[in-house]
């Protein structure tokens, strides 16, 4: 029942509270129950990142439209790797068998897929934020500003080219404390 009047409410998937009727006792022979609604519901995949105050106002006005983070071996919120002889996506590195880096199909790096970004400014318990659509996504590899050539580091014994990923901002679909 609702906190604030006597009927029962639901929430469709648009986020519109239907009204419901009262609950009433029915006799067992009287009760009559329906299929459920088919209903087609996809929850968007949202990457929550911390930010500061500058680059959030920057991206409320529409002055900054990529969002670039580093890519490293340890963090999976952005990337995955692909075994191309099975197809098995793993989260880690560290979970691709050794096999599959030593074969000649390989290890392919995979973009993780987000609809939207959810930004927070700092930590705070009433922190602004907003969640911004993410228009598409790229992977680039960094490169030494003299040479050209992509700049290679060496983690737990694998090398690895230093990577960045950058999201391509759309529209703001939510604010939050602004």
């Amino acid at each position: 029942m609702c906190r604030t009047c006597p009927l029962l409410h639901r929430t469709d998937i648009c986020g519109v509270v239907q009204r419901l009727p009262r609950r009433v006792s029915v006799p067992q022979a009287q009760v009559r129950f329906l299929p459920p609604l088919p209903m087609k519901f996809t929850a968007m995949k949202i990457l929550t990142l911390i930010i500061k105050q500058k680059w959030f106002d920057a991206i409320l006005s529409g002055e900054k439209t990529v969002e670039t983070r580093e890519v490293r071996p340890t963090n999976t919120k952005y990337i995955s790797y692909r075994d191309n002889n099975t197809g098995k996506v793993y989260k880690k590195d560290s979970d691709v068998p050794e096999s599959a880096w030593d074969s000649e199909k390989g290890v392919d790096t995979v973009i993780n897929h987000y609809d939207a970004i959810q930004f927070w400014v700092g930590y705070e318990k009433n922190r602004p934020g907003a969640l911004v659509e993410v228009k598409g996504v790229e992977l680039v590899d960094v490169c030494d500003e003299e040479t050209k050539e992509p700049i290679v580091y060496e983690h737990n014994g694998n090398e690895y080219t230093m990577t960045e990923i950058d999201y391509h901002l759309g529209k703001v679909i939510e604010k939050m404390n602004c």
